[in-house]
């Protein structure tokens, strides 16, 4: 492998790496025989700036609608989990690496990526959005988990290190639950509220009523608002 600094990927070439081949090269089941040319990817598509990263992290969530139409559902299902988990850590880079507003977009940005693409997308691609998909379908249980992926979470929950990310946090899962069409958004916000509750007790209180109050969900959807409100969600 070259010891030479890899270069820069270009906007195109991280989101077709993102949703083509990212999460396939942290699973050693997929990477196959050639790990050189994995850890090459790994390097290039990981290790570059990382303000460049927020940047091409903000542009791609606020202009995610083509990715509906450019790729199919478990490839997105794919890229959600190497973009918001462990395999790329991006959120972890971001919050730690980038400057205070530029953080705070990222976060904002993650709301356009509800209602443009998972909104879209998610149970059967919006055709049952009553429907019950997060245990079954690649997409919908990805999108899901966003907040359980220990990544964009810890942002939102620990008050005292990232206090400036919090309000915006919650912003962001309050809109996506309000906003939301199809079942699996709405849950994958409840699903962050539930997980975030114990740090910010009244705040995530606050929304889930407000959500029990205006929007008319599925009943399993508002059994488990209720569970979020005391935490209790897996």
């Amino acid at each position: 492998m070259s010891d030479a600094i890899p270069d820069t990927p270009t906007f195109e070439e991280w989101v077709h790496y993102c949703f083509t081949q990212g999460y396939r090269d942290f699973h050693e089941d997929f990477k196959g025989s050639d790990h050189d040319a994995c850890a090459e990817r790994e390097t290039r598509f990981l290790g570059f700036d990382s303000s460049v990263l927020a940047d091409y992290i903000v542009r791609l969530f606020g202009n995610s609608d083509s990715l509906a139409d450019g790729y199919t559902d478990d490839q997105i299902a794919d890229g959600v989990w190497f973009i918001f988990g462990v395999a790329s850590s991006y959120f972890h880079v971001v919050r730690d690496k980038v400057d205070k507003p530029m953080q705070v977009a990222c976060i904002k940005s993650v709301e356009s990526l509800y209602l443009r693409l998972f909104d879209r997308i998610c149970c059967k691609r919006g055709s049952d959005p009553d429907g019950d998909y997060i245990n079954t379908l690649k997409v919908d249980i990805a999108v899901h988990m966003i907040w359980d992926m220990d990544c964009i979470e810890g942002a939102v929950m620990f008050k005292d290190q990232y206090p400036h990310l919090v309000q915006p946090g919650l912003m962001v899962l309050e809109n996506i639950a309000l906003k939301s069409r199809t079942s699996t958004c709405m849950m994958s916000a409840l699903h962050g509220l539930g997980h975030i509750q114990h740090y910010h007790p009244q705040a995530c209180k606050r929304i889930i009523d407000r959500f029990l109050k205006m929007r008319k969900a599925p009943d399993w959807v508002r059994e488990y608002a209720v569970q979020a409100c005391t935490g209790q969600v897996m």
